[in-house]
C-alpha cells in the first residue's frame, strides 16, 4: 500500500510539473458550486491529479484537523466538500497565485452557515492545507 501511495504521489508531481501547475477549476466556492475538478488533467488509469490528492490520507487529515480547529465552519459540511476545498487550495490557488490568491479564495470557499473566515482564520486554514494535503503532493 505504501509503494502505491509513493507511486501515486510521484505521478501527481510529474503531472503537475508537466501542466505547469495550472488547472481549469477556479475553486469550489463552497459545497454547492458545482466546480469540476480538472486540475492536473488525467493521470494513468484515468485518475486525475485532483482525485489522487482528494482521496489521499493527507486530505482526510486535513478534514479531521479542520473539524477540530474550526467546528463552526465545518458543521453541516460533508467530508467530501471539505476535501474538495482543501485540494483546490493546493492544486488551483497556490500554483496560480501563491499565498495571496489562496488567502483571497479561502474566505468565500469555506464560508458556511453565515460564517465567513476572517484573514487570520484563512491564514490558519492555508497553513493547515499546506501541512496536510499540499505536503502529500510534494513527498516522494
Amino acid at each position: 500500500m505504501k509503494n502505491w501511495r509513493i507511486l501515486a504521489l510521484t505521478l501527481l508531481v510529474a503531472v503537475l510539473a508537466a501542466c505547469g501547475g495550472s488547472s481549469g477549476a477556479a475553486g469550489s466556492g463552497g459545497p454547492s458550486s458545482g466546480a469540476t475538478p480538472t486540475a492536473g488533467a488525467s493521470a494513468a488509469g484515468g485518475t486525475s491529479a485532483f482525485d489522487l490528492m482528494h482521496d489521499s490520507e493527507a486530505a482526510a487529515a486535513f478534514v479531521t484537523a479542520l473539524r477540530a480547529q474550526f467546528p463552526a465552519l465545518a458543521a453541516g459540511r460533508s467530508d467530501t466538500a471539505l476535501r474538495d476545498d482543501g485540494t483546490h487550495i493546493c492544486l488551483d490557488d497556490l500554483p496560480k497565485g501563491g499565498d495571496r490568491l489562496a488567502l483571497t479564495r479561502i474566505p468565500p470557499r469555506f464560508a458556511h452557515g453565515g460564517i465567513t473566515p476572517d484573514q487570520p482564520t484563512a491564514g490558519a486554514i492555508l497553513a493547515l492545507a499546506r501541512s496536510t494535503v499540499c505536503a502529500a503532493a510534494s513527498t516522494p
